[in-house]
């Protein structure tokens, strides 16, 4: 199983968004993008996950094209993901919200991440940190090949962002493709062998995270100065 991506480019209002960005992740492997804000992180997502369509290049799942297919089709495919701000359906019930019109048993991903005993309650009523682990449950519910995380631990405090590191690392199957966004970049060090490094919209580098700081090019753009989180 491999993630391509394809010399992809993406506009918006004749602004580049992304710029023929190539790359390709295999099975198992755990790619970290980090880059800063506009740089086309989550735009990047998007792309791949059939929300919004590149005016160039292509992006292929084993080598079957995902480029144009509606998201739902994408998801099919085997392309699951989380976003940003949790997308729940904050009236249905946390079980509810992992089946999400699926006919399987929501229990045992409830159980993984740990929001069993909240199976009854509403989405409503579960903390920031809760709603991550809904989402993360929801998304690993299908099996996917391909798991894509935006801003995983975004807004959560240490603690809490040492528990859904951790619950990736022990949660997501051995085979899955894990491609994570994150500002945080000890989140990334930790479950990403090899990071990726977007400046608007162009890949300015790819390699291990013990070499980002030593990167001139990652020095200017994105680090700056200062040290990062």
């Amino acid at each position: 199983m491999r993630l391509s991506v394809e010399g992809v480019s993406v506009r918006f209002a004749g602004i580049s968004a992304l710029s023929s960005l190539s790359l390709a992740v295999a099975a198992g492997e755990r790619l970290g993008v980090v880059g800063p804000n506009g740089a086309g992180k989550t735009t990047l997502l998007n792309v791949v996950t059939g929300l919004v369509r590149p005016v160039a290049g292509a992006i292929r799942l084993d080598g079957h094209t995902l480029t144009g297919l509606p998201p739902d089709a994408v998801a099919r495919a085997g392309v699951a993901r989380t976003f940003q701000t949790p997308r729940l359906f904050s009236r249905l019930t946390v079980a509810q919200n992992v089946r999400a019109g699926r006919p399987l048993d929501a229990e045992p991903w409830l159980r993984l991440v740990g929001l069993l005993p909240r199976r009854g309650d509403l989405a409503a009523a579960l903390t920031p940190g809760e709603a991550r682990r809904l989402e993360l449950a929801r998304a690993l519910a299908g099996s996917p090949h391909v798991l894509l995380l935006d801003e995983p631990c975004g807004g959560l405090g240490p603690t809490e962002t040492e528990d859904i590191a951790a619950l990736l690392d022990r949660a997501v199957a051995p085979a899955t493709i894990m491609v994570v966004v994150e500002h945080k970049l000890r989140v990334i060090s930790r479950l990403c062998a090899r990071v990726a490094v977007l400046h608007l919209g162009e890949k300015i580098f790819d390699g291990p995270p013990t070499a980002l700081r030593a990167d001139r090019r990652v020095l200017e753009a994105y680090l700056g100065k200062s040290r990062a989180s």
